[in-house]
Protein backbone atom coordinates (compact mmCIF):
# COMPACT_ATOMS: atom_id res chain seq x y z
CA UNK A 1 0.00 0.00 0.00
CA UNK A 2 1.18 3.82 -0.88
CA UNK A 3 0.48 7.06 -1.79
CA UNK A 4 1.69 6.59 -5.58
CA UNK A 5 -0.31 8.27 -7.74
CA UNK A 6 -0.03 6.27 -11.24
CA UNK A 7 -3.36 5.40 -12.57
CA UNK A 8 -2.98 2.18 -13.37
CA UNK A 9 -1.42 0.56 -10.14
CA UNK A 10 -3.86 -1.48 -8.80
CA UNK A 11 -5.50 -1.96 -12.08
CA UNK A 12 -2.54 -4.36 -14.24
CA UNK A 13 -1.34 -7.84 -13.16
CA UNK A 14 2.02 -8.64 -11.76
CA UNK A 15 3.99 -8.99 -14.77
CA UNK A 16 2.81 -5.50 -15.87
CA UNK A 17 3.35 -4.35 -12.73
CA UNK A 18 6.91 -5.11 -12.79
CA UNK A 19 7.07 -4.39 -16.51
CA UNK A 20 6.41 -0.54 -15.88
CA UNK A 21 8.48 -0.69 -12.00
CA UNK A 22 11.19 -3.32 -12.15
CA UNK A 23 12.88 -2.09 -9.35
CA UNK A 24 12.04 -1.80 -5.52
CA UNK A 25 8.59 -2.66 -4.12
CA UNK A 26 7.40 -3.49 -7.85
CA UNK A 27 10.09 -6.05 -8.13
CA UNK A 28 9.87 -7.16 -4.64
CA UNK A 29 6.12 -8.03 -5.11
CA UNK A 30 6.63 -9.53 -8.61
CA UNK A 31 9.07 -12.19 -7.25
CA UNK A 32 6.94 -12.70 -4.24
CA UNK A 33 4.34 -13.28 -6.63
CA UNK A 34 6.44 -15.85 -8.70
CA UNK A 35 6.99 -17.28 -4.72
CA UNK A 36 3.26 -18.30 -4.76
CA UNK A 37 2.17 -15.13 -2.46
CA UNK A 38 -1.35 -13.74 -3.51
CA UNK A 39 -0.81 -10.34 -4.21
CA UNK A 40 -2.95 -7.02 -4.44
CA UNK A 41 -1.82 -2.87 -4.46
CA UNK A 42 -3.84 -0.08 -2.83
CA UNK A 43 -2.70 3.27 -4.55
CA UNK A 44 -3.29 6.91 -2.92
CA UNK A 45 -6.94 6.71 -4.52
CA UNK A 46 -7.93 3.86 -2.18
CA UNK A 47 -5.12 4.24 0.56
CA UNK A 48 -6.28 7.69 1.20
CA UNK A 49 -9.81 6.87 1.75
CA UNK A 50 -10.57 4.35 5.05
CA UNK A 51 -13.83 3.23 3.77
CA UNK A 52 -12.45 2.17 0.80
CA UNK A 53 -9.31 0.79 1.58
CA UNK A 54 -11.08 -1.37 4.52
CA UNK A 55 -13.57 -2.42 1.97
CA UNK A 56 -10.60 -3.65 -0.15
CA UNK A 57 -8.80 -4.95 2.92
CA UNK A 58 -12.10 -7.19 4.01
CA UNK A 59 -12.38 -8.38 0.04
CA UNK A 60 -8.58 -9.22 -0.38
CA UNK A 61 -8.52 -10.73 2.93
CA UNK A 62 -4.64 -10.24 3.53
CA UNK A 63 -1.89 -11.66 5.75
CA UNK A 64 0.48 -8.84 5.41
CA UNK A 65 -0.23 -5.17 4.54
CA UNK A 66 3.31 -3.77 3.36
CA UNK A 67 3.14 0.24 3.78
CA UNK A 68 5.40 2.01 1.92
CA UNK A 69 5.75 5.82 1.90
CA UNK A 70 4.19 8.25 4.38
CA UNK A 71 1.03 9.90 3.99
CA UNK A 72 -1.16 6.83 3.96
CA UNK A 73 1.50 4.45 6.40
CA UNK A 74 -1.04 4.60 9.41
CA UNK A 75 -4.54 3.97 7.50
CA UNK A 76 -4.33 0.34 7.30
CA UNK A 77 -4.02 0.65 10.96
CA UNK A 78 -7.29 2.88 11.88
CA UNK A 79 -9.17 0.62 9.30
CA UNK A 80 -8.21 -2.52 11.29
CA UNK A 81 -9.71 -0.66 14.39
CA UNK A 82 -12.64 1.10 13.09
CA UNK A 83 -13.70 -0.04 9.92
CA UNK A 84 -12.32 -3.63 8.60
CA UNK A 85 -14.65 -7.19 9.54
CA UNK A 86 -10.91 -8.68 8.10
CA UNK A 87 -8.67 -8.17 10.93
CA UNK A 88 -5.67 -10.38 11.16
CA UNK A 89 -3.78 -9.02 8.89
CA UNK A 90 -0.06 -7.61 9.83
CA UNK A 91 1.02 -3.66 9.00
CA UNK A 92 4.53 -4.11 8.23
CA UNK A 93 6.15 -0.26 7.06
CA UNK A 94 8.78 0.03 4.66
CA UNK A 95 11.39 2.52 5.98
CA UNK A 96 13.72 3.08 3.23
CA UNK A 97 14.09 7.50 4.12
CA UNK A 98 13.85 9.89 6.52
CA UNK A 99 10.87 11.53 6.15
CA UNK A 100 11.90 14.92 7.32
CA UNK A 101 14.33 15.29 5.14
CA UNK A 102 12.13 15.07 2.21
CA UNK A 103 9.41 16.92 3.36
CA UNK A 104 11.77 19.49 4.07
CA UNK A 105 12.82 20.27 0.64
CA UNK A 106 9.08 19.88 -0.31
CA UNK A 107 7.95 22.28 2.22
CA UNK A 108 10.79 23.68 4.40
CA UNK A 109 10.55 23.45 8.28
CA UNK A 110 7.22 22.80 8.57
CA UNK A 111 7.29 19.94 6.81
CA UNK A 112 10.30 18.69 8.81
CA UNK A 113 8.63 18.73 12.05
CA UNK A 114 5.44 17.45 10.21
CA UNK A 115 6.80 14.28 9.42
CA UNK A 116 9.09 13.68 12.13
CA UNK A 117 5.94 13.19 14.09
CA UNK A 118 4.44 11.34 11.75
CA UNK A 119 7.28 9.08 11.28
CA UNK A 120 8.07 8.05 14.72
CA UNK A 121 4.04 7.37 14.38
CA UNK A 122 4.20 5.28 12.03
CA UNK A 123 7.53 3.20 12.83
CA UNK A 124 6.25 2.86 16.69
CA UNK A 125 2.41 1.97 15.71
CA UNK A 126 2.68 -0.18 12.91
CA UNK A 127 2.99 -4.11 13.55
CA UNK A 128 6.38 -4.15 12.31
CA UNK A 129 9.17 -2.15 10.05
CA UNK A 130 11.81 -3.41 7.36
CA UNK A 131 14.28 -0.91 6.85
CA UNK A 132 17.42 -1.25 4.54
CA UNK A 133 19.12 1.73 6.34
CA UNK A 134 21.08 0.93 8.99
CA UNK A 135 20.36 4.78 10.08
CA UNK A 136 16.43 3.62 10.37
CA UNK A 137 17.46 1.03 11.92
CA UNK A 138 19.74 2.49 14.69
CA UNK A 139 16.36 5.50 14.98
CA UNK A 140 14.14 2.77 14.97
CA UNK A 141 16.11 1.17 18.34
CA UNK A 142 15.93 4.39 19.92
CA UNK A 143 11.83 4.53 20.45
CA UNK A 144 12.05 0.65 21.30
CA UNK A 145 11.05 -0.76 17.52
CA UNK A 146 13.64 -3.60 16.43
CA UNK A 147 13.87 -2.69 12.75
CA UNK A 148 14.12 -5.88 10.40
CA UNK A 149 17.32 -4.92 8.13
CA UNK A 150 17.28 -5.89 4.06
CA UNK A 151 19.29 -4.51 2.11
CA UNK A 152 18.00 -3.09 -1.67
CA UNK A 153 18.53 -5.49 -4.37
CA UNK A 154 19.88 -5.17 -7.79
CA UNK A 155 19.52 -7.61 -10.61
CA UNK A 156 22.96 -8.92 -12.64
CA UNK A 157 23.95 -6.88 -15.75
CA UNK A 158 24.09 -9.10 -18.82
CA UNK A 159 27.54 -6.40 -20.02
CA UNK A 160 27.36 -8.07 -23.75
CA UNK A 161 23.69 -6.97 -24.32
CA UNK A 162 24.50 -3.75 -23.71
CA UNK A 163 23.90 -1.04 -26.20
CA UNK A 164 23.19 2.52 -26.73
CA UNK A 165 24.48 5.78 -28.56
CA UNK A 166 25.00 8.26 -26.20
CA UNK A 167 28.97 8.11 -25.77
CA UNK A 168 31.02 9.99 -22.98
CA UNK A 169 33.70 12.03 -23.87
CA UNK A 170 35.67 12.91 -20.75
CA UNK A 171 39.35 11.38 -19.83
CA UNK A 172 37.51 10.45 -16.33
CA UNK A 173 34.04 10.17 -16.62
CA UNK A 174 31.90 10.48 -13.72
CA UNK A 175 28.08 9.26 -13.61
CA UNK A 176 24.74 10.15 -11.47
CA UNK A 177 21.76 8.63 -11.93
CA UNK A 178 17.96 8.60 -10.74
CA UNK A 179 16.52 11.56 -8.57
CA UNK A 180 17.56 14.86 -8.68
CA UNK A 181 15.78 16.41 -5.75
CA UNK A 182 17.46 19.00 -3.75
CA UNK A 183 17.61 16.96 -0.52
CA UNK A 184 19.56 14.59 -2.42
CA UNK A 185 22.52 17.44 -2.31
CA UNK A 186 23.09 17.01 -6.17
CA UNK A 187 23.65 20.79 -6.81
CA UNK A 188 26.98 20.10 -4.46
CA UNK A 189 28.47 17.54 -7.10
CA UNK A 190 27.53 20.19 -9.99
CA UNK A 191 28.86 22.82 -8.62
CA UNK A 192 32.28 20.99 -7.60
CA UNK A 193 32.82 20.36 -11.58
CA UNK A 194 33.37 24.03 -12.15
CA UNK A 195 36.87 23.48 -10.03
CA UNK A 196 38.34 20.76 -12.22
CA UNK A 197 39.50 20.29 -15.44
CA UNK A 198 36.99 20.21 -18.47
CA UNK A 199 38.27 17.07 -19.30
CA UNK A 200 37.07 15.11 -16.22
CA UNK A 201 32.99 15.07 -17.24
CA UNK A 202 29.79 14.58 -15.22
CA UNK A 203 27.21 13.07 -16.59
CA UNK A 204 23.13 12.92 -14.96
CA UNK A 205 20.34 11.00 -16.25
CA UNK A 206 17.33 11.36 -14.55
CA UNK A 207 14.30 13.80 -14.33
CA UNK A 208 14.71 17.37 -15.09
CA UNK A 209 15.14 19.86 -12.27
CA UNK A 210 15.06 23.52 -13.25
CA UNK A 211 17.34 24.21 -10.35
CA UNK A 212 19.94 22.82 -11.48
CA UNK A 213 20.04 24.43 -14.79
CA UNK A 214 22.51 27.04 -13.89
CA UNK A 215 25.50 24.21 -13.70
CA UNK A 216 25.09 23.28 -17.05
CA UNK A 217 28.31 23.22 -18.73
CA UNK A 218 31.13 21.39 -21.38
CA UNK A 219 31.74 19.14 -17.89
CA UNK A 220 28.24 18.69 -16.47
CA UNK A 221 26.32 17.48 -18.86
CA UNK A 222 22.70 16.49 -18.26
CA UNK A 223 20.89 13.85 -20.23
CA UNK A 224 17.36 14.19 -18.96
CA UNK A 225 15.61 11.04 -18.44
CA UNK A 226 16.66 7.69 -21.10
CA UNK A 227 15.89 4.29 -21.30
CA UNK A 228 16.97 1.86 -18.98
CA UNK A 229 18.70 0.16 -22.11
CA UNK A 230 20.68 3.98 -22.53
CA UNK A 231 21.21 4.36 -18.94
CA UNK A 232 22.97 0.98 -18.84
CA UNK A 233 24.97 2.37 -21.86
CA UNK A 234 25.79 5.29 -19.97
CA UNK A 235 26.63 3.37 -17.07
CA UNK A 236 28.96 0.74 -19.02
CA UNK A 237 31.24 3.71 -19.98
CA UNK A 238 31.56 5.69 -16.35
CA UNK A 239 34.53 5.25 -14.73
CA UNK A 240 33.59 6.75 -11.37
CA UNK A 241 29.86 6.15 -9.90
CA UNK A 242 28.89 9.22 -7.57
CA UNK A 243 25.79 9.63 -5.20
CA UNK A 244 25.25 12.59 -3.27
CA UNK A 245 22.68 12.15 -0.49
CA UNK A 246 23.42 11.68 2.98
CA UNK A 247 21.85 8.33 3.13
CA UNK A 248 23.47 5.03 3.86
CA UNK A 249 20.81 3.30 1.75
CA UNK A 250 19.55 4.14 -2.17
CA UNK A 251 18.85 2.17 -5.27
CA UNK A 252 22.02 3.91 -6.69
CA UNK A 253 24.55 1.62 -4.16
CA UNK A 254 23.60 -1.67 -5.28
CA UNK A 255 23.08 -0.62 -8.87
CA UNK A 256 26.10 1.15 -9.53
CA UNK A 257 28.37 -1.65 -7.01
CA UNK A 258 27.30 -4.04 -10.15
CA UNK A 259 29.24 -2.33 -12.70
CA UNK A 260 32.37 -2.51 -10.45
CA UNK A 261 33.47 0.90 -10.24
CA UNK A 262 34.69 3.00 -7.80
CA UNK A 263 32.17 4.42 -5.80
CA UNK A 264 32.36 8.52 -5.00
CA UNK A 265 29.77 9.36 -2.01
CA UNK A 266 29.21 12.19 0.65
CA UNK A 267 30.58 12.04 4.17
CA UNK A 268 28.08 11.05 6.51
CA UNK A 269 25.57 8.23 6.96
CA UNK A 270 27.20 6.11 4.00
CA UNK A 271 30.31 5.38 6.44
CA UNK A 272 27.71 3.30 8.28
CA UNK A 273 27.52 0.91 4.53
CA UNK A 274 31.07 1.65 3.57
CA UNK A 275 34.68 1.89 4.87
CA UNK A 276 35.82 5.42 3.96
CA UNK A 277 38.59 5.30 1.86
CA UNK A 278 38.69 1.35 1.83
CA UNK A 279 35.89 0.59 -0.45
CA UNK A 280 34.51 3.75 -0.91
CA UNK A 281 36.13 7.34 -1.31
CA UNK A 282 33.09 9.60 1.38
CA UNK A 283 33.92 13.06 1.18
CA UNK A 284 32.57 16.77 2.14
CA UNK A 285 35.22 18.32 -0.59
CA UNK A 286 34.12 16.65 -4.11
CA UNK A 287 36.74 18.81 -6.00
CA UNK A 288 39.52 17.43 -3.72
CA UNK A 289 38.16 14.46 -3.85
CA UNK A 290 37.54 14.13 -7.93
CA UNK A 291 41.10 14.84 -8.41
CA UNK A 292 42.65 12.16 -6.01
CA UNK A 293 40.72 9.81 -8.45
CA UNK A 294 41.57 11.47 -10.99
CA UNK A 295 45.22 11.47 -10.21
CA UNK A 296 45.51 7.45 -8.56
CA UNK A 297 44.24 5.13 -11.06
CA UNK A 298 45.79 2.75 -8.12
CA UNK A 299 43.22 4.16 -5.52
CA UNK A 300 40.23 3.49 -8.28
CA UNK A 301 41.02 0.24 -8.59
CA UNK A 302 41.67 -0.64 -4.75
CA UNK A 303 38.01 1.18 -3.82
CA UNK A 304 36.16 -1.00 -6.38
CA UNK A 305 38.21 -4.76 -5.91
CA UNK A 306 37.45 -4.04 -2.50
CA UNK A 307 33.94 -2.90 -3.07
CA UNK A 308 33.29 -6.10 -4.93
CA UNK A 309 34.85 -8.76 -2.77
CA UNK A 310 32.91 -6.99 0.66
CA UNK A 311 30.11 -5.91 0.16
CA UNK A 312 27.31 -8.39 -0.71
CA UNK A 313 24.88 -8.04 -3.60
CA UNK A 314 21.08 -9.50 -3.70
CA UNK A 315 18.74 -10.00 -6.86
CA UNK A 316 15.51 -8.85 -6.45
CA UNK A 317 14.28 -12.62 -6.16
CA UNK A 318 16.91 -12.76 -3.52
CA UNK A 319 15.53 -9.58 -1.57
CA UNK A 320 11.61 -11.35 -2.40
CA UNK A 321 12.99 -14.13 -0.77
CA UNK A 322 14.03 -12.21 2.67
CA UNK A 323 11.00 -10.54 2.49
CA UNK A 324 9.00 -14.13 2.44
CA UNK A 325 10.90 -15.73 5.34
CA UNK A 326 10.00 -12.71 6.97
CA UNK A 327 6.53 -12.58 6.45
CA UNK A 328 6.38 -16.07 7.14
CA UNK A 329 7.69 -15.32 10.73
CA UNK A 330 5.46 -12.54 11.15
CA UNK A 331 2.39 -14.66 10.46
CA UNK A 332 3.52 -17.78 12.67
CA UNK A 333 4.37 -15.69 15.44
CA UNK A 334 0.75 -14.27 15.57
CA UNK A 335 -0.69 -17.85 15.48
Amino acid sequence: MTSDRREWLETVSDDEHFAKAPYSVGAILYNLSKQGWKTARAGWKTARNLRKLAHKIDQFKPDIIYTYGSTVALNPLICRKFFCSWETFKVVHGWDDLYGDVWADLFGWPGRILMNIMEKQIVTRSDAVVTLSYFLQNRGKKWGVDCHYIPNGADPIDRSKVTGDIRLEGDMNIVYTGDQAKWKRTAEICEAMRHVPKNIKLYLTGQHYPYLDRYASDNCIFLGYVSKEEQYNVMSQADIFVSTSDQDCNAKIQEYLRWERPYLGYDGRANLFFKNGHNALLTKNYPEAIMRLYESPQLRLELATNAKSELPLYSWAEIALQFDEHFETLIKDSK
